[in-house]
């Protein structure tokens, strides 16, 4: 890595191309000195050492400036595209990513894919020894218990106890590791799936009175697909808590040497990392730390609330104007697909709302936000861009969005080929929004955002006078928004803020007019 004029390490195309530690032919391990002590070079360094030498994954699927760079056209319609900026293999990308902010993550992908390797070289990454990762990987089989996910009581105990506080728990080591790996999450049994949750959920586990800290650390469960095809159905609660979906890459059959060379050298290179990417845990918690405070652009934090807001809005989901939400029909039992059809006026190509079937959680935006964060990060920007979201979020939303296979949009053959692939949905769907948010000119017009930035600065000293002036001025831009006479996703969010506005400023109103007569 080359020095900035500033002191700011920067990626060049030689570290692109060869990374910062490489592997001779014999696995012989030749390292590069690492610039600088910052632990964004160190992630750096772990992603290039990775690819070059351990995941042989040559797909380069997150991209940035790829408009800016040159494409060629295939007769069928076909494109492939150089971009102009930086590329990562979202394979090894993602999971780094979980890694670094303690996070949660789903790989899927057919049997031999590397799913549990991949996992595994986070680990190693952490700390962990070969050996004591492979004892604590946790096999998801039918007759998977509660106990064996968990851990059991001396035989001992039970025998000499008179009250549960005597019995002493051989917990599983797999719980407080910093790296945890469920192999084959979606064969776990339903009842044990759930004591799953309330460990990944309130991070500890209790067995007979007593409870163990899981610790803070980094989640990686696999599965052979994310369409049901386990053993078992996976509970909702338990993907709910899924921070980021992974899709394993096919093996490139051009590489085929480098596997040769594995088997003639009889060595496996999760064998030789280099002490110089292995974190400690005081560098695994400086991480998360370091990623939380990377601002976020207010363009990139626009565009994101923009497009969010689109998700979950359903104008004929109720007459009443607070519950016009997917959420709604949700709890009717009703399918979007009966009200989100010819009676609703709202263009099903030009809305995001007709496409998908529910809205996120606040968890999902927290997540999000997260891993933009850590994307920025890692490629040493100084603050969240509107490309590091875009790369993300299908990532992100992956476990978390539905596609409303019925609607209008879904019906047309390029609607069809996104049902197929569910990361090009997601980031078409965010295109569009752009698209739409581009043709509002929202980076100019904001309706009701100037109104509650005043609201938030305080209402200490306000006069009942200019209380009022404020709330006409809400009213207006009220007004303007009705007079556009479509009620869309955009307008909808934008109304809720305007009321809320109001409201707080008539509760305020009355605090004053009761304060007097006191």
């Amino acid at each position: 890595m080359s020095e900035s004029a500033s002191g700011k390490s920067k990626l060049t195309f030689l570290d692109l191309v060869r990374g910062r530690a490489q592997v001779a032919d014999d696995l012989t391990l030749h390292l590069s000195g690492r610039d600088g002590p910052g632990l964004a070079d160190k992630l750096r360094q772990a992603y290039f050492w990775i690819v070059n030498n351990a995941v042989i994954v040559p797909y380069y699927d997150v991209t940035f400036e790829e408009g800016q760079g040159r494409s060629f056209s295939f007769p069928n319609g076909d494109v492939f595209k150089l971009p102009q900026g930086a590329a990562f293999t979202s394979y090894v990308l993602l999971p780094l990513l979980t890694f670094a902010t303690g996070r949660r993550a789903l790989l899927v992908g057919g049997p031999g894919r590397g799913k549990t390797a991949t996992a595994m070289l986070m680990a190693l990454l952490a700390g962990h020894t070969r050996a004591e990762i492979e004892r604590a990987v946790l096999h998801g089989h039918p007759q998977l218990t509660i106990a064996d996910m968990l851990g059991n009581p001396l035989p001992a105990d039970l025998l000499r106890a008179e009250k549960q506080s005597d019995i002493d728990i051989q917990w599983r080591e797999w719980l407080t590791m910093r790296v945890k790996i469920v192999d084959e999450y979606n064969r776990i049994p339903t009842r044990t799936q759930s004591a799953l949750l309330s460990l990944m959920a309130e991070g500890y586990a209790e067995m007979m009175g007593q409870t163990i800290d899981a610790r803070r650390g980094a989640w990686f469960l696999t599965a052979n697909d994310d369409q049901g095809g386990g053993t078992f159905q996976v509970i909702e609660a338990l993907k709910d808590r899924i921070d980021v979906t992974i899709r394993s890459m096919p093996f490139n059959s051009r590489f085929l040497d480098r596997l040769l060379a594995r088997v003639e050298s009889n060595r496996d290179p999760a064998d030789a990392v280099p002490a110089d990417i292995v974190f400690t845990e005081e560098e695994q918690d400086a991480l998360v730390k370091r990623i939380r405070a990377v601002p976020m652009s207010p363009a990139a934090l626009r565009r994101l609330e923009f497009f969010v807001g689109s998700l979950d809005f359903c104008q004929r989901a109720s007459p009443d104007f607070e519950a016009k939400s997917k959420d709604t029909l949700k709890l009717a039992g009703i399918p979007l697909h009966q009200v989100c059809n010819e009676d609703c006026p709202l263009d099903k190509h030009a809305h995001a709302c007709a496409q998908t079937t529910g809205g996120l959680s606040v968890r999902s935006y927290l997540t999000a936000m997260t891993f933009a964060k850590a994307m920025a990060f890692f490629r040493g920007a100084p603050e969240v861009s509107v490309e590091d979201v875009r790369q993300i979020l299908p990532f992100t939303l992956h476990e978390k969005l539905e596609a409303n296979r019925r609607g209008d949009f879904f019906q047309e053959p390029t609607g069809q080929g996104l049902l197929r692939d569910k990361v090009a949905w997601i980031r078409q769907m965010w295109d569009l929004s752009m698209t739409q948010y581009d043709r509002a000119d929202r980076d100019r017009k904001n309706p009701g955002q100037a109104l509650l930035v005043e609201l938030e600065a305080g209402l200490e000293g306000v006069s009942q006078k200019e209380a009022m002036t404020r709330m006409r001025a809400v009213e207006k831009a009220i007004a303007e928004l009705c007079a556009g006479g479509e009620l869309s996703a955009p307008v909808y969010e934008d109304l809720i803020r305007l009321k809320y506005v109001y409201m707080r400023y008539q509760n305020y109103l009355r605090w004053l007019a009761q304060s007097k007569d006191a």
